[in-house]
């Protein structure tokens, strides 16, 4: 997991949608689901229910999110100083 895949997660999180996200982010769509099931791979866990509506984090995804949120925040500060 790098700080590449931590804002993709958080961008198709906030997109609902692979498609969306990689609309957003410039990406092949494929590219991003490759890399959500190498997240979910890493760390064992199912990041996001798949619905015909289109992504929503599962419980333990959630907290992957917020996690990954305050680790980019961290990480954006330390690149201004």
């Amino acid at each position: 997991m790098n700080e590449k895949e931590l804002r993709y997660m958080k961008c198709i999180a906030e997109a609902g949608s692979i498609q969306k996200a990689a609309v957003l982010l410039q990406k092949n769509p494929s590219s991003l689901s490759r890399a959500v099931h190498r997240v979910e791979e890493d760390m064992d866990i199912i990041l996001f229910k798949r619905t015909p509506e289109g992504l929503q984090p599962t419980q333990e995804g959630e907290l992957y999110l917020q996690a990954a949120g305050e680790i980019l925040s961290m990480y954006d500060e330390l690149k201004e100083k």
